[in-house]
């Protein structure tokens, strides 16, 4: 093992963990549906969310996403899962872990419009939580779970993936 203390800045910063950080919304409309969003490059839906730009923080990127693919406006966010994914095979110099942010965006007033980000998003629905399940990638499905109890609790969930898109 290297004394981290004989590195270089530059050495210690090139053997630092790179990873790539998104965040989504779990917004649910009055009777409980989960809104989700059916992006134009992607077979499965997904919440509102995305990857986090420089210099932003992780509740105002879910906040910006959610504005930029649906029109709506995040209150108060609360944080409900932090899900670490591990690195995706086969990536070579691109194979980094993801770290993936859900907030709590509460409930959709009744009647909100949602106008769609036409560049990404080709459809949105509110689905039931099982429905919604079935739809999403096994691993976000994962975290829609979490997320809803850290609603119920009010305990932020921490979860552990395989490497995926999604």
């Amino acid at each position: 093992m290297t004394d981290t203390w004989a590195l270089s800045e530059e050495e210690w910063l090139a053997g630092m963990v790179r990873a790539y950080i998104g965040c989504s919304v779990l917004l649910t409309d009055e009777t409980g549906k989960v809104l989700l969003l059916k992006a134009s490059y992607r077979d499965q839906w997904q919440f509102p969310g995305g990857g986090m730009d420089p210099g932003e923080g992780p509740a105002e990127c879910a906040a910006r996403e959610l504005y930029e693919e649906t029109g709506l406006v995040a209150g108060e966010l609360r944080l409900l899962v932090v899900e670490w994914r591990d690195p995706i095979p086969g990536q070579g110099e691109h194979a980094h872990p993801a770290v993936q942010f859900m907030f709590d965006g509460g409930t959709v007033e009744a009647g909100a419009a949602v106008r769609l980000q036409a560049e990404e998003i080709a459809d949105h629905g509110y689905f039931t939580p099982a429905r919604a399940t079935a739809l999403l990638h096994p691993c976000a499905a994962r975290r829609l779970t979490g997320a809803l109890e850290a609603r119920r609790t009010g305990a932020a969930t921490l979860l552990h993936s395989a490497g995926y898109l999604g």
